[in-house]
């Protein structure tokens, strides 16, 4: 499962910036989170491909 992230930091300094700048930085760390998400995903597909490939060649 994904380990949670600290954000203690990113919340202070996205609550002392302008506006925008708080948009902007929202905006780049959910992309982060989806590329994450996306990653994990695809680890995980690979480890069940794998998993039915070994099924599949001992029987």
């Amino acid at each position: 499962m994904l380990k949670r992230r600290r954000t203690h930091q990113f919340k202070r300094n996205t609550a002392q910036t302008s506006p925008n700048r708080r948009r902007v930085m929202t905006k780049n760390s959910h992309k982060k989170v989806l590329n994450r998400r996306k990653a994990f995903a695809i680890m995980q597909m690979d480890e069940i491909a794998n998993k039915e490939e070994t099924a599949a060649q001992s029987s």
